[in-house]
């Protein structure tokens, strides 16, 4: 009886103070670990398919995105009406023209019924037969098809709009916050909690599977610590609340993309007779409108447009523009083109000009070189966060982290679960951690925590319900 005490006694974790911020933290990595899990988990899954969900479209898509005749490449004029002739009534918005001979150029068009101004309804030409190998929806400037633009929006908002976009916003949220307080808290652990060898042996069974789990969640969380916190960032960009302050802090800052100038100087344009008109609809090829005049001056504008384009593509590339370059059409009457490097796999910098039509001189030229810093960073990291920036090797690299999140969580609920069976049941409170907490580092926690809810409400909206459902519940155990 008297040897068997202290080995329980010593099975034990060391006790800490109380005034310290490990209760607190603790409850609020562990507990509400326990509610946003599931989140976690939807995004960890759709995360995963996401991440390869550029190779997947190569795959899904290689018929239409790939030029199969081997000819000589036709004028862009010619491919462009080609291309017309599947969407006469649609608006022409751009050209996309790969190096690549053995890919297919897509001519985009404005389409006022799709769901914003992100969408352009996208035809695939090949260049040399002038053949139309596709007639899909492009979403973005990473030239997402529908498969990869179906798998994005599952991610974002689980395919419900706005409401869905809720769901991403308070997991993103939460996944650095639940990152940061682990790593601290398996910090705090090894500086003040070492159970010997002999005790561990010492507990009961469920104790020891439960500091198995620990471990292994702790040193697998500390792994993938970093991609935790890139994923947070840079998944808080498209978010709802969070993704608009971010946005507004940007241009604030003016840490946004500059675009050049396409104001040629010494010419003026009468716009009076296009009163009414959107900013574009002076170059597409077919109209409604019930003006004869109106009708033929738009189509003698496009025919302008037709005899510019190859010239603005020739100006392009002899003025260094490579890769994949979108052509758009000028916004309206006697501005100049705008050609920009589109991003692409292992393309760190993206660089555009605008281009007269009629003299094919260089108007404006806005190197990549001149970008603010936060700009290009910003770019650079959601082209990671797509898995686009490195190919391939981007994209295992997320599906990594994506994996490795499920299988923390997984762990996580072990332990909650092997908690209870090692008669310490998961109890989920946590105020009473928060008044015992120091008064000092308790004003602390809260200044972080208010600051982060400034930039993300959503984490702020669900912390408070969080707090006030655990309130609630101890108050009726207290009852």
């Amino acid at each position: 009886m008297t040897n068997s005490a202290p080995s329980q006694i010593s099975a034990r974790p060391r006790p800490r103070k109380s005034g310290g911020a490990y209760g607190v933290i603790h409850r609020l990595h562990s507990v509400a670990g326990v509610f946003v899990a599931p989140l976690l988990v939807i995004s960890a899954l759709s995360g995963f398919l996401y991440a390869f969900a550029p190779s997947l479209e190569n795959i899904v898509y290689r018929d239409v995105i790939t030029a199969s005749s081997e000819m000589p490449a036709q004028p862009l004029a010619d491919q462009v009406k080609t291309a017309q002739a599947v969407h006469p009534d649609l608006e022409l918005s751009a050209v996309q023209s790969f190096e690549d001979p053995a890919k297919t150029t897509r001519v985009l068009f404005d389409d006022p019924t799709l769901e914003n101004s992100s969408y352009r309804q996208a035809v695939f030409v090949d260049p040399g037969s002038l053949e139309v190998t596709g007639d899909l929806v492009q979403y973005g400037s990473l030239r997402a098809l529908p498969l990869r633009t179906w798998i994005s929006e599952g991610h974002r908002h689980l395919w419900l709009g706005e409401l869905g976009r809720i769901y991403s916003e308070v997991a993103a949220s939460w996944l650095g916050i639940l990152a940061l307080a682990g790593a601290w808290l398996w910090l705090v652990r090894i500086r003040t909690n070492k159970t010997k060898t002999a005790a561990r042996n010492a507990a009961p069974s469920a104790h020891v599977q439960r500091q198995q789990a620990r471990s292994i969640h702790s040193v697998l969380g500390l792994w993938l610590l970093p991609g935790f916190l890139f994923l947070t960032v840079t998944g808080l960009t498209w978010s709802s609340m969070a993704g608009g302050n971010i946005a507004n802090l940007r241009a604030e800052l003016d840490w946004v993309q500059p675009s050049p100038d396409t104001a040629i100087a010494g010419t003026t344009t009468d716009h009076s007779e296009h009163a009414g008109h959107d900013d574009h609809a002076h170059h597409h090829g077919g109209s409604s409108e019930s003006e004869t005049g109106e009708v033929s001056s738009q189509g003698d504008l496009t025919q302008t447009y037709l005899s510019q384009i190859d010239t603005v593509a020739a100006t392009s590339r002899e003025a260094g523009m490579d890769g994949i370059i979108e052509i758009a059409f000028p916004a309206e009457e006697g501005a100049a083109w705008t050609v920009t490097e589109m991003r692409e796999s292992w393309k760190l910098a993206n660089d555009a000009i605008s281009v007269n039509g009629e003299t094919g001189e260089v108007v404006d030229r806005v190197d990549h070189a001149d970008w603010p810093l936060a700009a290009k960073l910003s770019a650079w990291l959601i082209q990671l966060h797509m898995g686009t920036l490195f190919g391939w090797i981007n994209q295992l690299v997320l599906g990594a982290i994506a994996l490795g999140l499920l299988i923390i969580i997984i762990l996580g609920y072990r332990m909650w679960w092997l908690r209870g069976r090692n008669g310490r049941p998961g109890r989920l409170q946590a105020a009473g951690q928060w008044r015992r907490t120091r008064p000092g580092v308790l004003t602390g926690i809260i200044v972080f925590l208010l600051a982060y809810m400034v930039m993300a409400p959503m984490f702020g909206i669900s912390l408070v319900a969080f707090l006030i459902i655990d309130a609630v519940i101890q108050a009726l155990r207290r009852r």
